[in-house]
């Protein structure tokens, strides 16, 4: 991620009126798997799959047809219990039926930000059909615990239907399913799940000023974290962001305010947490830079 290979996003912070922040958190947590050719869905192997990626699980067919893909599948993860009042009920992952792609734009966002995929935009131009998958009743569950059943379950349907792109809802985000399986071996837990997102928010040619932000942790229940600076190397910061952000995702929101974290060549940045600049509203964990290469105050996003 170079300023000099990338064409910058402008900061729009507009957005409706807000009384508070929200947290940003995804009571539901949905993947869209995309396709160029209608895929066919199997059943038996797709059980399979999920029961040597998951453990045990029981398949329910809903809403179903006389055709196998208007069935909507629901999976019970009956090796992951979630408690509740009334007592323990296995975790759930929803299987929507295949839908015709037919609007594009709620990729807009993922595809200016896709440094991480070049290749982005001629998948999703070359996708026609997609399955969107959701947890339910899992909102509950410790967010480590609740991301490893989901990327377990994504791998799983992905092993039975080769898909050409995925979607994560949570982190805005497109990924090439070769280098989301290569990451989940790697144990690279954010890899989906989390995007670094990187915006112009004015200043001249020679001296950008830079928002940088990560999205995806505030939908598994911690804050993102943010940047807001001039006169330093994207990819330092990003790399600053990155470590940030796993280390929250592995701690919890642990970090106080005045904190300082270090990175490399010796900087130190305080924490701070405010309400992020750049949509979603949620709140995240700010990064100062220091005073020299602090930028001017933006007013933050609100929900949209």
């Amino acid at each position: 991620m170079t300023n000099e290979s990338k064409e910058f996003n402008e900061v729009n912070t507009e957005s409706k009126d807000a009384n508070e922040t929200p947290s940003g958190f995804h009571p539901v947590y949905m993947v869209e798997l995309l396709f160029q050719e209608r895929p066919e869905v199997d059943r038996l192997r797709l059980q399979e799959a999920m029961i040597r990626h998951t453990g045990q699980v029981r398949l329910d067919v809903k809403q179903g047809d006389a055709e196998q893909d208007h069935e909507m599948l629901v999976f019970y993860h009956l090796n992951h219990k979630v408690s509740f009042q009334e007592g323990d009920i296995p975790a759930q992952t929803c299987m929507l039926p295949i839908n015709e792609i037919a609007d594009r734009a709620r990729f807009g966002g993922a595809l200016q930000q896709a440094w991480h995929w070049p290749e982005a935009g001629q998948a999703v131009e070359g996708a026609r059909y997609s399955i969107r998958i959701h947890d339910m009743f899992t909102a509950a569950m410790p967010r480590k615990q609740r991301l490893e059943l989901f990327q377990k379950t994504v791998l799983a349907i992905m092993e039975s239907l080769a898909c050409d792109a995925l979607y994560w809802y949570g982190s805005d985000k497109l990924v090439e399913p070769e280098a989301y399986a290569q990451a989940q071996e790697r144990e690279e837990h954010l890899y989906a799940a989390m995007n670094v997102r990187m915006y112009q928010a004015g200043g001249t040619e020679e001296q950008r000023e830079l928002v940088m932000d990560t999205v995806g942790l505030s939908a598994l229940g911690v804050p993102d974290v943010q940047c807001h600076f001039v006169g330093l190397d994207p990819d330092t910061v990003a790399q600053t962001l990155l470590g940030a952000a796993y280390y929250i995702f592995d701690q919890g929101d642990v970090l106080q305010d005045g904190q300082t974290l270090g990175s490399s060549g010796g900087r130190r940045w305080r924490c701070e947490h405010q309400a992020a600049l750049i949509a979603p509203g949620r709140y995240v964990v700010d990064l100062h830079p220091g005073d020299e290469h602090a930028a001017a105050d933006l007013e933050p996003a609100r929900q949209t």
